[in-house]
């Protein structure tokens, strides 16, 4: 007859204890035999400690063994590895050589094991696998982090100042030092991660770790030849500590159970297993700063720490398919039940207990728990409609009622845990014997409702998205102000570069990405908030909140928004959002302004950069009208003749006589007075009248020219366009025909386009400006040294001039800056004429004519002035007053309007395009 599986571990028992006594006891007759008694010698030390460990090893055994069964396993296995310990120490004591060590490190290695073992089964009182795989992970994941850090940063330092080189001897000793340090991140890592043992967890962790940790000082001063009494006072600590683990174990035996529903896993667990990383990486960045490379024992630590984090994300793999598949499941189980619209009945005792369902029902009540029969019947009444229900019982059975029955509009619960609209009639019959209760017949009337909810839906729902749509949310709008609602914000948000994701991946991958944005946005709002789906990529939420938080509503909002989107196709797809926010404060009133001014900053949002929030502001409200009204009125300027243009004349260094001039634009308008070309030209580009500003400075600018021909004048006049012009065909007509008309040769005229416009559609753009310069019209590079436009470019490039941008002259300190010159010798070796405008102070004026610039042209030579000024400027004397080119006494320049070119402070380089029209 086989022996049973519990015979079988007592015979185990009986023979391991068997085996660490005859160790120990041959170790004390070895070691006595060679002693002197009078004095005790470290073997006869290691010895004491053995058999105070042994004996309190046995002590702790029989003590588990009345421990309740599902606990006993656990301390027993905690005093086997006591004696494993004691057992391993004691050989070494009378083992050869080689055979000693090996006994040691095997002694202490198995107890390490079984030490462990034992700590992940105290939190369950048994082998729950997925819990225990988890818990030996986590902990050895922390407890090498912890053994990297500590070995690389101490211990190794130390080893090889009083070791050197590692002998054969101290494997006994490191080795499983540096399990026990693994250990010991089990035992931490399990204490922070259970919740009903923690304290009897953390005795017991810690009892262990003191006995491995005295065990091992007593083997390490015993081996590595420390004093004697060191050795004495260890082996005493060493039986202390399994003292220490033999009354824990005694506590066990009157430990009362914890309550079961105290739940497990806090979230501190998560922060030792950070921390512990933490240090093994700043423990790798100390020792690449302070010392170099890791060495290959340390590397293998860290392979050995990474290769614990990659277990645990396998575990995380697998729980989260495993989870994944019981939803599955659990979701094609509910898809099964077909739902059946009809009547069922149900008898209640005074109490509204209910006493009996037919079997036979197409449906069945239930409450949370799945019962029906023997629940109460408000328990399956939605806790919005039990009160009303309640009342309404109440009135029926106190007899109130005089028809002896009661109607309720009430949803119940079925079976599958749905929900379901009822008309419910409930009838008094306690008098009849049959019954002696009430009668409830329940009617599902869902398919009426949902009708109804249906078409609620569409009236007010967006299709797609499910939120609200802009009529539920102007009414929600109108609610809050009729309420008087001050703390009402009102948030609009658009998507960053949604119509790029549209254009390339189609309108459904597009839908897709708008119902992700719309589940985002849900998790964030309250109940008493709405969000709504306004159009596009266009969503709005309606806050009954302060301002702060708006603020802080609309910030989580963008860091939600700008995460990864992943779809079904395993694509992932980066957008942002910006977020306007208004508040009824400013908007109080009227819906419609409380929208206009969200809209508002959302533009400035927009403006700032997107992937941002903005708070409506009235500066930019003001702005934003003005704008408006500027292109608004822009649009007749020209036909009003508002519109004119002043010139700031061109030098040459050589004779200093005025060889030319640039035209700017300038605008009067009658009611707004002077307007700045930085406002209107920005406001010309987006409402795309640049092209008619272009054509009109262009035949102002070739009028000019006939004057000054009839005149005998021959100075040239420069235009700045824009690429945008440009790339029109017509352009070039326009030019020609302006040229032809006013009757001047067209290298009078020139076109002058900034260097950072020559890097969009450079063929195109070569293109128009060669059959430009056929013409006869000559071109000049803008601003050179500000853009994209390299060297290679330079040459290919149709152009007769380079004006060298102000930041290459001009420093702030009014000194000159150092590649001026080199600029200046580059256009002389190409064969194009150099202008160096910005010229502001006598040194860079000096500098330029050093360099041989052969044109300038800035504020300390002349400030843009009216064609009538520098026509008689030009008629009277075109040369300047020497030595440093100052304008003449008699010429009253206007003031520089904002925007101007090569004003102090606003050179070319800073005028924005809306200059160069």
């Amino acid at each position: 007859m086989a022996p049973s599986p519990r015979r079988v571990r007592q015979l185990l028992s009986w023979f391991a204890t068997a085996a660490v006594w005859c160790s120990v006891l041959t170790a004390v007759v070895v070691v006595g035999s060679h002693s002197d008694f009078p004095r005790i010698d470290p073997a006869s030390a290691a010895v004491l400690g053995s058999i105070g460990a042994a004996c309190a090893g046995l002590l702790m055994w029989r003590a588990a063994g009345r421990i309740a069964p599902a606990r006993r396993v656990t301390y027993q296995l905690m005093a086997a590895g006591i004696q494993a310990v004691a057992a391993g120490i004691a050989a070494a004591c009378w083992l050869p050589g080689a055979g000693a060590s090996l006994a040691a490190g095997l002694g202490f290695s198995t107890a390490v094991v079984i030490w462990s073992l034992a700590l992940l089964r105290l939190p369950d009182n048994g082998w729950d696998p997925q819990a225990v795989q988890r818990r030996l992970v986590d902990g050895a994941f922390v407890g090498l982090c912890f053994l990297f850090a500590v070995w690389l940063l101490a211990f190794r330092p130390l080893f090889q100042q009083f070791r050197g080189h590692l002998a054969d001897g101290d494997l006994a000793i490191v080795i499983p030092a540096m399990m026990g340090v693994v250990m010991l991140g089990v035992g931490f890592t399990t204490t922070f991660r259970i919740q009903r043992w923690r304290r009897r967890h953390a005795l017991a962790y810690m009892a262990v770790f003191a006995v491995h940790l005295t065990a091992m000082a007593t083997y390490m001063t015993w081996q590595w030849d420390r004093p004697d009494e060191r050795i004495l006072w260890w082996s005493v600590a060493w039986v202390a500590t399994c003292a220490a683990l033999l009354g824990v174990t005694y506590l066990a035996r009157t430990q009362k159970p914890a309550p079961v529903d105290k739940p497990n896993y806090p979230g501190v667990h998560y922060s030792v297993m950070a921390g512990a990383a933490a240090l093994a990486a700043a423990a790798v960045l100390f020792n690449g700063g302070h010392v170099g490379p890791l060495p290959l024992d340390a590397a293998l630590l860290a392979l050995a720490a990474a290769g614990a984090l990659a277990a645990r994300l396998v575990l995380t793999y697998f729980d989260v398919r495993r989870v994944t598949g019981e939803a599955a499941a659990r979701q094609r189980k509910l898809s099964a039940i077909v739902g059946v619209a009809s009547d069922t009945v149900l008898v209640l005792d005074p109490d509204l207990t209910v006493t009996w369902h037919p079997e036979d029902s197409a449906w069945r009540p239930a409450t949370d728990s799945g019962s029906c029969v023997g629940a109460s019947f408000l328990d399956l009444v939605h806790i919005d409609d039990r009160r009303a229900a309640e009342e309404d019982l109440r009135t029926l059975l106190d007899g109130i009622s005089h028809t002896r029955h009661v109607s309720l509009n009430i949803r119940v619960r079925d079976s599958a845990r749905r929900w379901r609209h009822t008309e419910t009639v409930v009838t008094d019959l306690r008098g009849k014997p049959q019954v002696r209760g009430l009668v409830a017949r329940v009617e599902d009337v869902g398919a009426r409702r949902s009708l109804e909810t249906e078409l609620a839906r569409m009236a007010y729902t967006d299709p797609l998205t499910g939120l609200a749509n802009r009529r539920a949310l102007l009414q929600s709008l109108e609610d809050g102000v009729s309420a008087e609602e001050h703390q009402t914000a009102l948030l609009l948000l658009d998507l960053d570069g949604f119509k790029n994701v549209n254009d390339t991946r189609g309108h459904d991958f597009g839908d897709e990405l708008l119902v992700e944005v719309s589940r985002r946005i849900k998790e964030l709002l309250r109940p008493t908030d709405v969000g709504a789906r306004l159009g596009g990529d266009e969503f709005a939420i309606l806050l009954r909140a302060s301002w702060s938080e708006a603020v802080a509503t609309a910030k989580a909002l963008v860091a939600r928004l700008g995460e990864p989107y992943d779809f079904h196709d395993e694509s992932t797809v980066f957008t942002t959002g910006s977020v306007g926010i208004a508040t009824a404060a400013e908007g109080f009133g009227d819906p419609e302004i409380l929208l206009r001014n969200a809209d508002l900053a959302l533009r400035a949002a927009k403006q700032a950069g997107k992937n941002r929030y903005a708070t409506y502001d009235a500066e930019f409200d003001r702005k934003v009208r003005r704008k408006n009204e500027l292109t608004q009125e822009l649009r007749g300027a020209i036909r009003r003749n508002e519109l004119r243009l002043v010139y700031q004349p061109v030098f040459a260094t050589a004779d200093r006589s005025i060889v030319g001039a640039e035209a700017l634009m300038r605008w009067h308008h009658p009611r707004l007075g002077h307007v700045s070309p930085g406002e209107f030209i920005p406001a010309a580009t987006e409402s795309g009248l640049t092209q008619d500003l272009a054509v009109w400075a262009v035949n102002r600018a070739a009028e000019q020219l006939a004057t000054w021909a009839a005149a005998g004048i021959k100075a040239w006049i420069s235009v700045n366009v824009s690429v945008k012009e440009l790339h029109t065909h017509l352009f070039a007509t326009e030019v020609n025909t302006a040229l032809i008309a006013a009757g001047v040769p067209a290298r009078r005229l020139v076109l002058e386009v900034t260097e950072h416009d020559f890097s969009h559609q450079m063929n195109t753009l070569v293109a128009q400006l060669g059959a430009l310069r056929g013409a006869g019209v000559r071109i000049a590079l803008d601003d050179f040294g500000s853009g994209y436009s390299s060297l290679g470019q330079l040459e290919r490039l149709p152009v007769d001039i380079i004006k060298i941008d102000r930041d290459l002259i001009a420093k702030d300190d009014g000194g000159v800056g150092p590649l001026a010159a080199i600029t200046v010798a580059l256009g002389r070796i190409l064969g194009m004429e150099v202008i160096a405008e910005g010229v502001e102070t006598d040194t860079q004026l000096n500098a330029m004519i050093t360099a041989q610039a052969p044109l300038v042209q800035g504020y300390l030579l002349a400030k843009p002035m009216e064609p009538d000024d520098l026509t008689r400027w030009l008629a009277g004397d075109p040369r300047a007053l020497p030595p440093a080119l100052p304008g003449p006494a008699d010429v009253i320049a206007p003031e520089p309007v904002p925007g101007d070119a090569e004003g102090p402070g606003d050179t070319p380089n800073d005028v924005p395009e809306s200059e160069k029209s």
